[in-house]
């Protein structure tokens, strides 16, 4: 066993670098991107620059003195979600009515200035599951109406742009508070990691959100405990079916709602500009409903209109960094983020607009265990890292587990130079288990990691190294073979999904181990943290791989006291050996001698320069990177479908629908609007595929049933009723979403009773669907 997990799984063609080139570029369009700091006037300045204009500016809207540019485009994507909280020490809101009441009230009291949407729940339309919840806002009607009870005051330090003048505001004796909560700084308080830990699959959808939103304002214990019951039983997968689940979901928002302590009332749009001159703008734009532009799909999809894989791409971002860089807990804010979306490179990626993940690095292959819902047995050398050290140790016999996944890893070299080996892989498994045990007070622990990896420990069973696969490209007269690990692993987690499973705890790292395992020693020595909270708590020094001139010294003492004695973690002593150890942390002193920073990884880009307010990267191009050029380009420029007509024809209801999609003229694209057919093509020439789905609501508010349509020779889409539904009235929501897009759906609606149809059909969504642009 040891023998066969110390073999490398990728090594470097000595054909990649010979002096000829070759027609084939296996990573991503601009060979340079480069990252500045800018504030919204300076953006706008950069953006009507004529020597080297700006291309995009992330995170807000740049700020012109007059008009906007007729060459910029924008992107819209949710920013953040309003919330109006009772305040418990108010003597006038201490029972549930009154809270109701002023929240009400305060929600009346708001404007909405053209990026916030006023919207009384905490699901919304840039939200995967809204179609569940659509019953929840009547159609036309975003905003509650208001009583005749006064206004309350609301707690000075709210944003006046979102407060009538009227509004009283109070310093002390206030009664509620007007609060806005980025949806980054949500998953990150809620220990989502944007970095080298998996997320769940979850991490985009409404009730996950909302739960960590809303529950910190919860004062009853019964309360709390109810919607902690019912957020376990959901990320659990505790449900029988997909109906039970979306029931169990909407009881979860009624809990978090149900005693008026906080609210959600609208949400805030982020406007995000590009160029799309014709000359010097960029295209191919992939935008993700959450985190917009500053997203790991955008920087694979986009390119310069001028260049086909080459070119040097701007990017404006405001503020400017303060999270330090590092892989374990760090690149937390919106700069770290994007920094790591060029240089790391996941096992999945999330897709721009929905809840689900995209393959990357990682293959998930069909085993004889797929889609069996009953245990499995964990084969005996089987390895599972230990509590407190990390040490991997075979399972041995008598286990078993929930579910088997079988990777296709997809290695590539470091960019030190290190080839891709096991250990690599395996390396993160150790280091979670050893740095999320003992609690506070334990020398090797941090609070973040032990959150961001809380459902990969406590579902992993058991991983194991079941071969290397050998793959040969040849490319006009040059051969270049590709290695991929192929990886069990086991769990106990039951979904009807496979991917959900493969997301939990894919055996992959972008970074070597040799670097994770320096990064834990400067921790322990003291000479950093890995997060901001231990860094706070500890007093110590953010750990940082680059801006710290301090922490890097203290680094390349330690990279040249391995190098002379070959050290490995405890972990790895099975895998690595002394003098392949040392053979690492040698061509690591020598990458930090070249380049005098630390950020090592296997992505598609790494750091060329810096400064403190400009970050340079240049494209990978050798030929052991795996993921070619155009591999995520399906996610650029989404098609929509929207509702036509729906009714009923026997047990069948019929949708008919259009499809909204972006057609290329020459180097502009035009929305385009045609009835959706099996041969109507993107503006890629690429087939849309439509995913349709229906949720049928009984009065009592419950879920009755979901499912699919089924396509009709007439090209309408079927829900055939189910015969299960017991008499009475219901309302059926149906959406068609085109290549998985979820975002801001139509939703189409018609009202049931036993068979017989009342009332109009009708459809929900974007009031401004006849404005969108490409």
């Amino acid at each position: 066993m040891v023998v066969g997990l110390t073999c490398a799984v990728a090594i470097a063609p000595p054909s990649a670098r010979a002096d000829h080139a070759v027609s084939y570029f296996p990573s991503f369009y601009p060979h340079e991107i480069r990252i500045e700091t800018l504030d919204p006037e300076g953006a706008a300045r950069e953006f009507i620059n004529k020597n080297n204009p700006l291309h995009v500016y992330v995170g807000t809207a740049p700020r012109f003195s007059g008009q906007i540019p007729e060459h910029l485009k924008s992107a819209e994507s949710l920013k953040s979600l309003i919330t109006v909280s009772v305040n418990p020490q108010s003597s006038r809101l201490q029972n549930r009515e009154a809270r109701c009441h002023a929240i009400e009230q305060a929600a009346a009291a708001l404007r909405a200035p053209p990026d916030v949407v006023m919207h009384p729940y905490p699901i919304t339309p840039y939200h995967a599951d809204y179609l569940g919840h659509a019953d929840r806002l009547p159609p036309g009607k975003a905003t509650r109406q208001p009583t005749a009870a006064p206004v309350p005051t609301f707690r000075a330090g709210a944003d006046t742009s979102l407060l009538s003048p009227q509004a009283p505001v109070q310093a002390t004796d206030w009664d509620v508070s007007l609060d806005e909560t980025s949806v980054s700084a949500l998953l990150t308080d809620a220990g989502i990691g944007f970095n080298d830990w998996p997320a769940p699959r979850w991490t985009k959808e409404g009730w996950f959100q909302a739960y960590q939103l809303l529950r910190p304002a919860l004062s009853q214990a019964s309360d709390r405990e109810q919607a902690d019951e019912l957020f376990e039983r959901l990320a659990h997968n505790e449900f029988r079916d997909r109906t039970e689940q979306l029931n169990l979901e909407r009881e979860l928002l009624a809990a978090l709602l149900v005693s008026c302590e906080r609210a959600v009332v609208g949400y805030r749009l982020r406007r995000e500009f590009y160029t799309d001159d014709f000359s010097d703008g960029i295209e191919n734009i992939s935008v993700d409903s959450q985190s917009g532009l500053n997203s790991a799909v955008f920087v694979r999809t986009v390119k310069l209109k001028d260049f086909l894989w080459n070119g040097s791409l701007r990017i404006g971002i405001d503020p400017r960094p303060t999270a330090a860089w590092n892989p374990i807990a760090g690149f937390t804010d919106a700069a770290g983020r994007l920094v790591w979306s060029i240089v790391g490179d996941n096992a999945f990626l999330p897709v721009p607009y929905n809840s689900r993940w995209v393959q990357n690095r990682a293959e998930i292959r069909t085993t004889d265990e797929s889609g069996i819902r009953r245990s499995v047995r964990v084969p005996d050398d089987a390895l599972m890292p230990q509590s407190m050290t990390g040490k991997f140790a075979p399972v041995g016999p008598g286990h078993g587990a929930m579910a088997k996944v079988l990777y296709r890893m997809s290695a590539s070299n470091f960019s030190d130079g290190s080839v891709m080996e096991p250990a690599d892989l395996l390396y993160p498994f150790a280091l979670a288990f050893r740095w999320s045990a003992g609690g506070q007070n334990a020398a090797t622990y941090d609070p973040e990691i032990a959150a961001a990896t809380r459902l990969m420990r406590e579902r992993l069973r058991g991983v194991k190294l079941v071969r290397v696969e050998e793959t040969a490209r040849t490319i006009a007269d040059q051969t270049f073979t590709y290695r991929s690990p192929i990886i069990e692993v086991y769990l106990d987690n039951l979904t009807f999904d496979e991917q959900e499973d493969a997301l939990i705890a894919p055996p992959w790292s972008s970074v070597p181990w040799h670097v994770l395992a320096l990064m834990e020693v400067a921790v322990e020595r003291g000479i950093a943290a890995f997060s901001r909270s231990e860094a706070e708590r500890r007093h110590l020094p953010w750990l940082d791989l680059l801006r710290d001139p301090a922490q890097l010294k203290a680094l390349r003492a330690l990279i040249k006291e391995f190098a002379q004695t070959g050290y490995r973690p405890a972990a790895l002593e099975l895998l690595v050996g002394p003098e392949a150890a040392k053979a690492r942390w040698q061509l690591l002193d020598q990458f930090v001698e070249a380049n005098d920073h630390l950020l090592v990884t296997n992505g598609p880009y790494r750091l060329k320069a810096w400064s403190p307010d400009t970050f340079v990267f240049e494209v990978v191009r050798e030929f052991t990177y795996p993921v070619g050029l155009g591999t995520f380009n399906g996610f650029a420029d989404p098609a929509r479908a929207l509702i036509r007509a729906m009714e009923r024809a026997g047990d069948l209801v019929l949708v008919s629908a259009d499809a909204e999609f972006a057609v290329k003229q020459q180097r502009d694209h035009r929305l385009v609007r045609a009835p959706l057919q099996p041969d109507t093509l993107r503006g890629t020439l690429q087939p849309i595929r439509p995913e349709s789905h229906y949720v049928i609501i009984g009065q009592d508010g419950r879920v009755a049933a979901v499912g699919g349509l089924v396509r009709q020779p007439d090209n309408r889409f079927a829900v055939s009723l189910p015969t299960t539904l017991q008499p009475g009235v219901y309302t059926l929501f149906a959406a068609i979403f085109l290549d998985g897009n979820t975002i801001n759906p139509a939703i189409g609606r018609i009202e049931l009773r036993n068979g017989g149809t009342i009332g109009k059909a009708g459809r929900t969504g974007d009031a401004r669907d006849e404005e969108r642009k490409p």
